[in-house]
């Protein structure tokens, strides 16, 4: 009898291939998903110094503060995305708003959003117009780690 000539995977390698891709995918996923929010930061610290640039030239023009986003040619609310461009509620990475403390003007904030928040190390970013820089995560107490 002469053997017919077998074309194709067996479904023993096909599981195989399917465990290592799954194995290569779920070490991968993690570091990738990392790198994604530390991206996302720039943006955030981008759009903050760039609100923070406009306040001064608005200071400078009007010997105070702007009290909202609109007077600085920003919109209200002020939604970035990973590009540091203006995006929908559900593509933004970051809000970003002015901080008041009753007629003082405290600086600017960079709010994470939809999967920023995850970003447990630096979470909100703000911008005091003495130039100090804080964030909010579990680096807090050493925000130069994440500016």
């Amino acid at each position: 009898r002469q053997l017919k000539e077998a074309y194709g995977f067996s479904l023993i390698e096909l599981m195989v291939a399917l465990a290592v891709a799954s194995l290569v995918y779920f070490m991968a996923m993690p570091g990738y998903q990392h790198a994604v929010l530390k991206a996302n930061r720039i943006a955030g610290k981008g759009v903050l110094l760039d609100v923070m640039a406009r306040q001064e030239q608005y200071f400078i023009d009007h010997s105070r503060f702007a009290p909202n986003l609109p007077d600085l040619g920003l919109p209200e609310p002020y939604l970035v995305d990973g590009r540091a461009q203006p995006a929908p509620l559900g593509r933004s990475v970051y809000s970003v708003e002015l901080v008041w403390d009753g007629e003082e003007f405290l600086g600017a904030q960079a709010v994470p959003r939809n999967r920023q928040r995850q970003d447990a190390q630096c979470m909100t970013f703000t911008l005091r117009p003495t130039g100090a820089r804080a964030v909010s995560g579990t680096l807090s107490a050493r925000p130069y780690l994440c500016w």
